[in-house]
């Protein structure tokens, strides 16, 4: 038999065989491959035209990053119609009863005499009163080793009053009442000055805030050589009474030998607000 003969006699048996064995597997499934309409660049744009349409498409004018933020605060001195007297009583005694008993006296003559100075009740206000031991350190030799040990010797009773004082012309004199009163355990803890109805002046702060903000950030514009915009925020921070003598009270109190002189002095009321502009 031709040589070609037999290879192809060969090739047709193992042709059968392999088609005999693919119909013999009723279960398999032909998962057809995806048909491609275009490359792979086609149907993913590159970066340069996802910029382009960005670049085209999108209004970047109220962007926040473009603003000028500045802060400025609104002051007016004032002159203060109400005195905070932090007056009080503190005794000590060796047994408690007796300490709160010399306590409890001498802090019901002190509130006499503030309301014969015509000071309201309502404007009396106990703020601290405690009772305390007090002790005395020693040392004392055991065995021939020095040992410290706490005595107790007696107990310390501390009350004091916040009191609302209207007439700021009469702050000295019942301050001297109320010491004359309480005696030698009589302690005047401090006085400040405040203004009773701070609310009657936020209107002119809050002008002045906005007033002060906008000369700050016109500035900067034109530092900048920008034209400032409109304002896009605006958010008001604290307000506060400040006076402009720390311990100021307890000093006039000290000079005064035989009659306690205070004076009042200025306030500053202060509001602050933080804003922001755009830029055009």
């Amino acid at each position: 038999m031709n040589i070609n003969v037999k290879i192809f006699l060969l090739f047709a048996v193992m042709l059968i065989t392999f088609v005999s064995c693919e119909s013999d597997d009723s279960t398999a499934i032909q998962i057809p491959a995806p048909a491609l309409s275009g490359t792979l660049t086609n149907q993913f744009p590159s970066t340069a035209n996802v910029s382009s349409r960005i670049d085209s498409s999108t209004d970047f004018s109220s962007n926040t990053s473009e603003t000028i933020s500045v802060s400025a605060q609104g002051s007016k001195m004032v002159e203060p119609d109400l005195a905070l007297l932090n007056v009080g009583v503190e005794v000590f005694a060796e047994t408690v009863t007796l300490a709160r008993n010399t306590a409890a006296k001498s802090i019901d003559s002190i509130e006499k005499s503030l309301f014969k100075n015509n000071v309201n009740k309502a404007d009396v206000q106990t703020n601290r009163f405690d009772i305390s031991p007090r002790y005395d350190y020693e040392e004392l030799t055991v065995n021939g080793r020095r040992i410290g040990s706490q005595i107790l010797v007696g107990y310390t009773v501390t009350n004091s009053l916040r009191v609302k004082i209207r007439d700021l012309d009469k702050v000295g004199q019942i301050i001297d009442d109320a010491s004359n009163a309480g005696g030698d355990f009589t302690r005047i803890n401090s006085i400040t000055f405040s203004v009773d109805d701070s609310s009657s002046y936020q209107s002119e702060l809050r002008a002045l805030a906005v007033q002060k903000a906008i000369e700050k950030a016109s500035h900067y514009a034109e530092l900048t050589g920008v034209i400032l915009g409109p304002l896009v925020f605006l958010s008001e921070g604290s307000s506060a009474v400040s006076s402009t003598f720390e311990n100021y009270g307890m000093r006039a109190m000290a000079s005064a030998p035989y009659s306690t002189n205070i004076s009042g002095g200025e306030l500053e009321l202060s509001l602050s607000i933080n804003v922001m502009f755009g830029i055009q």
